[in-house]
């Protein structure tokens, strides 16, 4: 909260309403879906309903709790007259606006502003550093059992299934996306939908993951070959991972983050796959799976100490099928460190 009022204070902001709930939990430890925090320079109270009223208060320690008796609305007023707030900040980006229109009144200005806790969120702590490595070693620990069940006559969706339980098994609440497995030509849609397919010998097959743990999540890709890979699924794949190595290379305090994207994109568009490649280099997670920052030619943020991204270029040609290939990497003083550590040479799978 600390650093918070200190951003605040920089900034001109003295009561900030906080509303998306991953910014509440991050605040004050609340996993309740229904909360939000008033933050003045001297005070906070998280401010939910009756369902969560012994919940908020065996999570949310050291901080002032109030339970709204009507509507949420009236609630978070009062609560700003209480603190003697005239103009209260929101986040234009998860306030609504039929939730806007009831918070007006006479007596208090509302202004909007970015997300000024989603950017504190994006330089993560030892503890957070510790539950992301957390996700990461059950959903590799998950990935490395699935691959025994990928064979010719496998089905995508039976495969997703799987390694949702497995991550689940191994203790992720849930897992951070609905995982895809998309083979042969289903790899040409970077976020194919698992479907009845059923997987052939010599395809590739590219499987996006990610599991959960303390509340933090992982993002992780890896593109495998079923059977001896031709030359042409060899080329693509090795192209994709000198892509993922020079922007992971170019990853260091300071670095603006479209020179990440840059760096990748550069060496797929000087091997003729530009037209192939139509995503971001890669986002930030942590409460969310996707969050700040964003790797891509439009990205006006630098990389930053202590920031947590993914760095995942890939090729995807219609008609032939697809390769990613993403890791997640920590940056420190030094530069980008690694956090996954799945091989990531083009395994092939033995057929049956």
């Amino acid at each position: 909260m600390l650093r918070l009022r200190l951003l605040m204070k920089e900034k001109g902001i003295s009561a900030l309403l906080v509303t998306r709930q991953e910014n509440v939990r991050y605040l004050t430890g609340f996993t309740g879906s229904s909360g939000s925090v008033l933050v003045t320079g001297g005070r906070s109270s998280l401010i939910t309903d009756f369902r969560y009223r012994l919940q908020s208060r065996r999570e949310a320690s050291g901080i002032a709790v109030v339970i709204q008796k009507t509507d949420w609305a009236r609630a978070v007023r009062d609560t700003a007259a209480r603190v003697g707030a005239d103009t209260l900040w929101f986040d234009e980006s998860s306030l609504t606006l039929d939730r806007i229109k009831k918070l007006r009144q006479p007596g208090l200005r509302l202004k909007g502003y970015r997300d000024l806790v989603g950017e504190l969120r994006q330089r993560k702590d030892e503890q957070e550093l510790a539950s992301i490595r957390k996700a990461i070693a059950r959903a590799e620990g998950s990935f490395r059992e699935l691959k025994k069940y990928i064979r010719p006559g496998a089905v995508e969706r039976e495969l997703g299934l799987k390694l949702e339980f497995l991550m689940r098994e191994k203790g992720s609440r849930k897992a951070a996306f609905d995982p895809i497995v998309a083979s042969g030509r289903n790899g040409a849609m970077p976020h194919a939908s698992v479907s009845d397919r059923r997987i052939k010998q010599g395809d590739l097959v590219t499987i996006d993951f990610g599991a959960e743990a303390d509340g933090y999540f992982c993002d992780i890709t890896r593109t495998l070959s079923v059977g001896k890979p031709t030359p042409r699924q060899r080329e693509i794949h090795d192209l994709v991972l000198r892509a993922q190595q020079a922007a992971i290379a170019t990853a260091r305090p300071g670095v603006p983050c479209k020179s990440v994207d840059k760096a990748a994109r550069e060496l797929i568009t000087a091997a003729g796959q530009g037209k192939h490649f139509g995503h971001a280099t890669g986002h930030g997670a942590g409460l969310m799976v996707h969050e700040g920052p964003s790797l891509s030619a439009l990205s006006r943020e630098k990389v930053g100490q202590g920031m947590v991204f993914t760095v995942e270029p890939g090729v995807y040609i219609p008609g032939w099928g697809g390769v990613r290939i993403e890791d997640m990497v920590y940056i420190t003083e030094n530069g980008a460190k690694v956090l996954t550590t799945l091989p990531k040479e083009l395994e092939s799978l033995k057929s049956l």
